[in-house]
């Protein structure tokens, strides 16, 4: 009786030792290829998130400039990245047969996180990975038609801080002024008939996406110089500009 009851306690501890080696083996499975998985899930989730926060943004301040609104609040998640206005997009907007020759600022918001940014610039949604990798996310509003073309500028501005890192914040957009650059006269020199032939160029980290807008939009052609593009054969044109002051509400 000995030697059977020392054997099924051997039994019972070779199971006992079989089976919290498989439970050790699976917890370092786990933590060798479940979380990373997660995480990476994670950030998915993360960049998902601020890219349909963006395209809020974006359609809030078309009512801005639009006078639709005067002021338009979003809150987006930023959770391990950062929200900044940024500085340096430029948008050079010339017509020909006129003196109408003018560069805005446009300036645009940006989130960031571990390599990917997220952008609003002048009406459009950008999502970048690394250098070259440009996503358009949201078009611009710029319209060129058999007849007609619209050039909106939205210039946005930092009322306050211009970058926050904090987990949630709410982006208050502000229509500070709106004015219609051209045209600059009623009839004759530079009126809304005087010029057939509009150039619009984009200076821009983003300037590859942007030329691929232009390409796919319609009636655009490629301009005499890289990243210009060309809107011809018109009989009208309008050119408007929106300053929009942002701040950051945490």
């Amino acid at each position: 009786m000995r030697l059977h009851g020392d054997e099924r306690a051997n039994r019972n501890m070779v199971g006992f030792t079989l089976t919290f080696g498989i439970i050790i083996i699976s917890v370092g499975l786990v933590a060798m290829m479940g979380y990373p998985q997660i995480d990476s899930l994670g950030q998915t989730e993360r960049l998902d998130n601020a890219e349909a926060g963006m395209e809020l943004v974006a359609s809030n301040f078309e009512q801005l400039q639009e006078q639709r609104a005067s002021v338009r609040t979003n809150e987006l998640s930023i959770s391990g990245g950062s929200l900044t206005v940024i500085d340096g997009p430029e948008i050079t907007v010339e017509a020909e047969h006129t003196d109408f020759d003018r560069e805005f600022d446009v300036g645009g918001l940006q989130y960031a996180h571990e390599g990917t940014t997220i952008t609003y610039e002048n009406g459009a949604v950008f999502r970048t990975y690394g250098e070259d990798n440009i996503a358009i996310v949201d078009e611009p509003s710029m319209t060129c038609t058999e007849n007609r073309a619209v050039v909106s500028v939205v210039r946005v501005v930092a009322e306050s801080t211009n970058k926050t890192g904090a987990d949630y914040v709410s982006v208050v957009g502000s229509a500070e002024t709106r004015k219609l650059h051209f045209p600059i006269n009623r009839t004759g020199e530079d009126s809304i008939a005087a010029a057939d032939e509009l150039f619009v160029t984009v200076d821009s980290d983003r300037s590859l996406a942007w030329d691929r807008h232009f390409e796919d939009a319609g009636n655009w052609t490629a301009g005499p110089t890289p990243d210009t593009f060309r809107c011809d054969g018109i009989d009208s044109m309008y050119v408007r500009e929106t300053v929009v002051s942002v701040a950051f509400d945490t």
